[in-house]
C-alpha cells in the first residue's frame, strides 16, 4: 500500500469538529488545541491569504525530502486536516514543562526582560537553522517565537510562525551555500529589530531590565 503524503492527503478525512476558543490569532491564521490530542494545534487560515501556509508547506516539504527530522527549534509538522472552520493543518503545540502554553519574546520583553538575557539562546537557535539548513522569513519576529521551559532547568527557542521563503525565487535554498547565506543574511536584520524592540519597549515604559530565573540563566 502507498505511503500518504501528509502534505497534501485529506481525502476521505471525518471534519473533526471544533468549539474551542483559539489560543493564538495572526495576520493569516488562527490557531486551536488539537480537539483530540492536547499536544498539537490545529492552524486555520482565517481570510482569502494564504501565502504564510503555503510557505511553511513548502519548507516543510524540502526538509521532508531531505529526511531532517530534528525538530528541537521548530515544530514538526503532522499533516493536514478537515474542520468545521475550515482545512487546516496540524503541528506540534509549543508547551513548557508545567503543560503551560510557552510564552514569546514579546512576552518576556513587555515585562522588563531585555534580549541580552536571551543572547545564548538566539546563538543556539542560529546554528540551528543554519545547521539544518531552514530558512525563514524576513516577518519572522519576537511574537512568534518562544521561549519554551523544557524542565525546571532547560530551555530553548522555538520559531512557531514566519518559516520558509517569502521570495518568489528560492531554488538555490536547495543548495546549502546560498541557503546559509540567506539565513546568516535575514538573520542580521531579525537581530537588529529584536534589539530594537527590546530597547523600546524598556523606555516606553520606563522599566528596569530584569533578569530570568537563574535557573534558565546561561553564560553569554
Amino acid at each position: 500500500m502507498p505511503n500518504r503524503d501528509i502534505f497534501f492527503d485529506t481525502m476521505n478525512q471525518q471534519i473533526l469538529q471544533i468549539t474551542s476558543e483559539p489560543i493564538g490569532t495572526g495576520q493569516e491564521r488562527v490557531c486551536y488545541r488539537h480537539p483530540q490530542d492536547a499536544g498539537k494545534v490545529i492552524k486555520i487560515q482565517k481570510g482569502a491569504t494564504d501565502k504564510q501556509t503555503r510557505r511553511e508547506l513548502a519548507l516543510y516539504k524540502h526538509l521532508s525530502r531531505r529526511k531532517m527530522n530534528n525538530f528541537e527549534h521548530i515544530p514538526r509538522y503532522y499533516g493536514m486536516i478537515q474542520t468545521n472552520l475550515g482545512e487546516g493543518f496540524v503541528v506540534d503545540l509549543i508547551s513548557d514543562f508545567d503543560g503551560n502554553v510557552s510564552k514569546s519574546l514579546w512576552w518576556h520583553f513587555e515585562r522588563g526582560y531585555p534580549v541580552a538575557e536571551f543572547q545564548p539562546y538566539l546563538e543556539e537557535l542560529k546554528k540551528y537553522l543554519l545547521d539544518n539548513l531552514v530558512v525563514f522569513s524576513v516577518d519572522m519576529g519576537r511574537y512568534n517565537i518562544l521561549f519554551q521551559k523544557t524542565s525546571p532547568h532547560q530551555a530553548r527557542l522555538v520559531v512557531i510562525d514566519g518559516l520558509g521563503n517569502h521570495t518568489a525565487i528560492n531554488w538555490l535554498d536547495n543548495i546549502a551555500y546560498f541557503a546559509r547565506r540567506k539565513i546568516k543574511r535575514r538573520w542580521r536584520r531579525f537581530i537588529g529589530r529584536l534589539n530594537n524592540y527590546s530597547a523600546e519597549i524598556l523606555r516606553a515604559n520606563d522599566l528596569a531590565p530584569r533578569t530570568l530565573d537563574a535557573a534558565y540563566r546561561r553564560a553569554g
